[in-house]
């Protein structure tokens, strides 16, 4: 409970962070550059996702089953195995950036190339945070996450103090260079042993070959899906409405928090449980509902006061993304519930299910409505999400005996 309680804290925090750091970048770039560089934060995270390989649940189920210095070579060994990928990463990130100019309007390609040297940060994020939850010291990947988005929110007030319009690349390259101390920080804290890497990396192999990597396409499916539509936004529209878009889904990403911080808190109850409490999907509509009225009462002073109101139209956006939000929150519950179970045929299908409807939606709406487009996209898309998780919850349940 205590680690779930910092972690969902954490997330608040570097939220908080997040809206400050967007809110001086986007008064120093403007609407439109500010949208090239939301676009390049974007192309990483979704790129990053695939730089996994199904490698680092193994490393984190094989780091849960260990103890002492024996803990610490499996934490060495997941290091050592992450270099190539995190090397791989930079180099494709280099050469899509010429795709990126190619492909969509946001023409954020040379600032990519700038970064590309530290694009590597992106995907260790994720290992950072797999590896603290295999040696059950979640506390380190949300304190150390903190710590790199305080650093980027000095860096860029002092860029935008030193310099009349920050440039892109050096928007890009400062946030790689804070999650770059993140990570150093991280590593340092864990205090890995390389001792026998060779044994463990080859047990890593092994089990991600026999399970991880069924694991990790499920990913792909249901994360991808998160930053798909800024992408396909950024190929039917202009800059300006990619960052519209992204300043709005920041801004109903942290009304989501509460609800998402209290699932994360019941998965150990939930491997106990015979059906989800009732008491707790009543909680997730109401705070849900609650904090996406709250989202949307007070976007259009909030936007106007700390964006500036040439971001006004941002303000229109957050209502259907913080009901996503909202969406996405209840459905955590019935998600932590299906994987505390073990129901992975079940989660695969929801993601099949989320992936399969957001591509249609947007493919559908984007072009003629745009970032709005977009935004409603995402709602309905979640909304199938939910409807697939209560299904596949309810087969599960009639499927299980009932525990006196």
């Amino acid at each position: 409970m205590v680690q779930s309680a910092v972690f969902t804290a954490s997330s608040i925090l570097v939220s908080l962070l997040g809206i400050v750091s967007a809110a001086a970048l986007a008064r120093s770039l403007g609407p439109d550059d500010f949208g090239r560089y939301a676009f390049g934060v974007t192309f990483l995270v979704f790129a990053a996702i695939f730089f996994d390989f199904g490698l680092f649940l193994p490393a984190a189920r094989l780091a849960a089953s260990t103890a002492g210095h024996e803990q610490q070579r499996v934490l060495g060994a997941s290091l050592l195995a992450f270099l190539p990928i995190g090397l791989a990463f930079s180099i494709a990130v280099f050469g899509l950036s010429y795709a990126v100019d190619a492909g969509f309007s946001t023409q954020s390609g040379h600032a990519l190339r700038v970064m590309a040297p530290l694009a590597f940060v992106y995907p260790f994020l994720h290992v950072a945070l797999q590896l603290s939850q295999g040696v059950d010291r979640l506390h380190i990947s949300s304190i150390t996450t903190v710590i790199g988005q305080g650093a980027f929110v000095v860096l860029v007030l002092a860029a935008v103090g030193v310099l009349a319009s920050v440039p892109i690349s050096l928007a890009l390259t400062l946030r790689a260079v804070t999650f770059l101390l993140a990570g150093a920080a991280f590593v340092i804290w864990i205090r890995p042993m390389f001792r026998d890497a060779r044994k463990y990396i080859r047990l890593l192999l092994r089990d991600a070959r026999a399970y991880g990597f069924s694991v990790y396409m499920g990913r792909i499916l249901s994360s991808g899906t998160y930053s798909m539509d800024t992408l396909m936004l950024a190929a039917f529209a202009d800059a300006r409405a990619v960052g519209f878009y992204v300043l709005a889904g920041t801004i109903a990403y942290a009304s989501g928090l509460p609800v998402l911080g209290m699932t994360t808190a019941l998965f150990a109850r939930m491997t106990k449980e015979n059906r989800i409490d009732r008491r707790w999907i009543v909680a997730a509509w109401g705070v849900g509902i609650a904090t996406a009225l709250l989202a949307w009462g007070l976007a259009h002073p909030f936007v106007e006061i700390v964006f500036s109101p040439s971001y006004l139209p941002v303000a229109a956006l957050v209502l259907p993304l913080a009901l996503a939000q909202m969406v996405r929150g209840v459905t955590a519950v019935y998600n932590q519930y299906l994987g505390a179970h073990a129901r992975g045929r079940e989660l695969r299908n929801t993601a099949i299910v989320l992936t399969a409807s957001n591509v249609i939606l947007n493919f559908a709406l984007i072009p003629p409505f745009g970032a709005m487009g977009a935004a409603w996209a995402s709602f309905l898309a979640l909304v199938l999400n939910l409807v697939a998780h209560v299904v596949y919850y309810r087969r599960s349940i009639a499927a299980r005996p009932v525990l006196a």
